[in-house]
């Protein structure tokens, strides 16, 4: 039987595919991206691979790409525990990743300082510049695929281990010729 493609322009983009295999299919850019996705959420920083997870979780429902958000928030939880444990401490850097996708000038600044009266370093703060922008471009990527939202969540979450080397390993795969 052969599969149906989706209403998409990308003719090799079916109901089965996932952003692995958007980017295998485009793979001139692909495996720079996703190096830079390793690079941005999984190098040690400022900020826990968790807490980076739970931000792209966020930026990807703002930016209503359920694929994304579905994959991060369960990143998140993985890394750090479930989102009741991160949430609150993570609130001024969440309301600074808000207003930098969506809000104005002044929201902005006004978040920045809120996130630096609470507590957070500029190092911090910029690891969360980084996030939105990452998956702002990831984001166009998946909704321009338009890859649905997984229905259910995995019986079983995989491990730290097992995700830890996640971005690079899709580098890896999107590489190959």
């Amino acid at each position: 039987m052969q599969e149906q493609t989706l209403m998409t322009t990308f003719s090799s983009v079916t109901s089965q595919s996932s952003l692995t295999d958007v980017l295998k299919a485009f793979p001139k850019n692909s495996e720079k991206l996703m190096r830079l996705a390793h690079d941005v959420m999984a190098e040690p920083g400022a900020l826990s691979r968790g807490e980076r997870e739970a931000i792209a979780a966020l930026v990807s429902g703002l930016n209503g790409v359920g694929y994304c958000a579905f994959y991060h928030a369960i990143f998140s939880e993985v890394f750090s525990g479930p989102d009741r444990d991160t949430g609150q401490r993570l609130a001024p850097l969440m309301t600074y990743a808000r207003h930098l996708c969506q809000g104005t000038g002044d929201e902005v600044d006004a978040a920045f300082q809120a996130a630096l009266d609470s507590g957070w370093s500029e190092q911090a703060i910029y690891e969360v510049v980084e996030v939105c922008g990452l998956f702002n471009y990831i984001n166009c990527i998946v909704r321009a695929a338009k890859l649905p939202a997984p229905q259910a969540r995995p019986k079983h979450l995989p491990t730290p281990d097992e995700l830890a080397g996640s971005y690079t390993t899709w580098a890896d795969m999107v590489g190959q010729k």
